[in-house]
């Protein structure tokens, strides 16, 4: 009877120490799903992209022949994404992107080249997940800049407007936490009307924006705290 006592009394202290071993075991296995911390990732990566105004406006000008609608340009991104449940991230990103025309104009040889600056707030819900790898899409929007600069004459003009995101980004192991990023995305981008500090459009252009479409693919490293 004695033991009976004893045993009834340790029973809520087997229960305590299966719930905390549960809860360890659990903690131990969240912890090995990356995206559950916090990460940064940088790298660059190429796109194709469809400015059609700028490609009117450029094609004005150009002695040397009509230039393609579609137009290839470099990125350079910093990424810092944060989980806010078991499903979905919060990213924050940067872009920098570059493209430029070598072109023979009405007025002599000059480099036109366009620079887009691509702050993004992008949400992202995780498709698969293993210790080893993770697969996201995303779908984010920001604020974006562009500038447009005519080497020959050395004249500079801007605008801004909005820009969205849609991706796909998959990240696999290359030790503990240092993961190989790959990315794919699709960007639909509003920037508006070039124009100098007066207010003056780019030489023979008439109202000029930045609207473009891309379709892009990236590498780079992200590593997990």
């Amino acid at each position: 009877m004695r033991q009976f006592r004893i045993h009834v009394r340790l029973m809520p202290v087997v229960f305590a120490v299966l719930l905390a071993t549960q809860g360890m075991a659990q903690s131990v296995e969240e912890n090995e799903f990356h995206s559950t911390r916090i990460g940064i990732s940088a790298g660059m990566g190429v796109n194709i992209h469809n400015a059609q105004d700028l490609v009117k406006s450029i094609n004005v000008i150009t002695l040397g022949g009509r230039v393609d609608d579609f137009k290839s340009a470099v990125e350079f991104f910093g990424a810092v994404a944060v989980p806010f449940s078991s499903d979905w991230v919060a990213k924050a990103e940067f872009v920098y992107m570059l493209s430029s025309y070598n072109l023979q104009a009405v007025y002599g040889n000059t480099e036109i080249t366009y620079v887009v600056l691509m702050p993004t707030l992008i949400a992202q819900y995780i498709l698969f997940e293993a210790p080893h790898y993770n697969l996201k899409s995303g779908i984010g929007a920001g604020y974006h800049f562009g500038s447009y600069e005519d080497r020959f004459f050395g004249s500079r003009y801007s605008a801004k407007g909005l820009g969205t995101l849609l991706e796909l980004e998959g990240n696999t192991a290359l030790g503990e936490d240092l993961f190989a990023h790959l990315g794919l995305q699709a960007r639909w981008d509003f920037i508006g009307n070039l124009t100098n500090d007066q207010g003056k459009l780019p030489l023979g252009t008439t109202q000029t924006n930045l609207h473009f479409f891309s379709l892009g693919a990236r590498l780079g490293m992200t590593y997990y705290f």
